[in-house]
């Protein structure tokens, strides 16, 4: 799905997911905003389609170099750092862009069923939950500062206004 973002560049606003069609484009006709089209900001990434597959030069999890030019010599580069990190040799590898998709962001690419961490004993907090008590202090401090808001998230232009 064409989606693109688009940013202000008088006041530093920031237009997330504004749809473009593809036979429109994303520079085309870009929103308004203060009286000025807004400028595009890429997403190389977003608009990849993965066929055709496209060769790459990375590390493998011993930190050898290694060429992947198709989906099987992926899997089998992350197969290999799974036994070699079995066998305390190096580090497992994942690309999360090959193995998860829409349907399982949320799942840990490695450890499928990580329930994360230590839970405490169902009983114990049963039997002291009148005294566990959730702390103040604890909350998040959810304040911006000067030049950031939730449409942008970065007083970078704003400091560089100054």
């Amino acid at each position: 799905m064409p989606l693109h973002d688009y940013f202000c560049q008088t006041c530093g606003q920031v237009s997330v997911d504004v749809y473009r069609s593809v036979v429109e484009g994303a520079q085309a006709t870009p929103p308004t905003h203060c009286d000025r089209p807004m400028a595009w900001i890429p997403q190389v990434g977003a608009m990849d389609a993965y066929e055709p597959f496209q060769e790459f030069e990375t590390r493998d999890g011993q930190n050898r170099p290694v060429l992947v030019d198709s989906l099987h010599k992926l899997r089998q580069v992350e197969e290999q750092s799974q036994r070699d990190y079995r066998n305390q040799e190096g580090q497992p590898l994942v690309w999360r862009r090959y193995s998860n998709d829409r349907s399982n962001h949320d799942v840990h690419a490695l450890h499928p069923g990580w329930q994360g961490g230590a839970q405490p004993d169902p009983a114990f907090v049963k039997k002291h939950a009148a005294s566990i008590k959730r702390s103040g202090a604890d909350e998040p401090n959810v304040d911006y500062g000067p030049g950031v808001s939730d449409a942008t998230p970065s007083a970078l232009d704003h400091l560089a206004k100054e």
